[in-house]
């Protein structure tokens, strides 16, 4: 099937930029050509974004699919100043997830900040903090009408993270079929990471080397979530 610029979220550009279709065209094509493999509709919404606008919804899975590898590949690597005299150190993006949640790209940066810093307990317990709140966000935006899957309102609080889980596990059918599996995986990915960052949470003797971070594979549960997120 051709890709094509669906007429409504073109007008929505039009509308929202006082641009003009041509305009808008060479625009986009400007940002397919310089973001490989992204549709002409996911390109629409990252033109909306730098415009102070969106069209997620108008998006199809293909689309937000499209979106979402291209947020992955395109977060930028940094380095970190260090005295003059000595040679510059790489800065290593450890923790990599496109966010436009201005609380979560804080919790971003300081994870990251941690991890080059050699504070890999305090990394590790981070991560975590962030992984639970990313997939409490996927069951608030597909279960708007369900919040006691993610939120105990007896407690007045959030459900613990097993049972946040555990009930993305059970409600796994009613995401797109394609992504059945992922869900799955990432069930028992961030139940894993899960287990051993409470482990260092409660044991004083614990201490966790960048090892034990990288066997953790965050990389691969922060893929997960934005593949999910993206057919949300």
């Amino acid at each position: 099937m051709a890709d094509r610029l669906k007429p409504e979220v073109l007008q929505h550009l039009k509308k929202k930029t006082g641009n003009t279709d041509g305009t808008i065209r060479v625009q986009l094509s400007l940002l397919k050509r310089k973001f490989k493999g992204l549709t002409l509709n996911a390109a629409a919404q990252v033109y909306a974004e730098q415009h102070g606008t969106s069209i997620l919804p108008k998006l199809t899975d293909v689309d937000k699919t499209s979106l979402a590898s291209m947020q992955l590949s395109t977060i930028p690597k940094r380095e970190v100043r260090v005295p003059a005299g000595k040679a510059a150190k790489p800065f290593k993006v450890f923790f990599e997830y496109a966010t436009t949640d201005k609380f979560e790209k804080e919790h971003i940066d300081e994870i990251n900040r941690a991890y080059n810093a050699g504070c890999y307990t305090a990394t590790y317990i981070l991560c975590r903090k962030v992984i639970e709140n990313l997939i409490i966000g996927l069951l608030k935006k597909k279960f708007t009408k369900k919040p006691e899957l993610y939120f105990d309102t007896g407690r007045g609080r959030f459900r613990d993270f097993n049972e946040v889980l555990k009930n993305l596990s059970t409600n796994k059918k009613a995401f797109d079929p394609t992504i059945h599996k992922a869900v799955e995986r990432l069930v028992t990915k961030a139940s894993a990471f899960k287990d051993g960052a409470n482990d260092k949470t409660h044991s004083l003797f614990h201490i966790a080397t960048r090892r034990e971070l990288e066997d953790a594979d965050v990389g691969s549960i922060l893929a997960l979530i934005a593949s999910i997120a993206a057919t949300v």
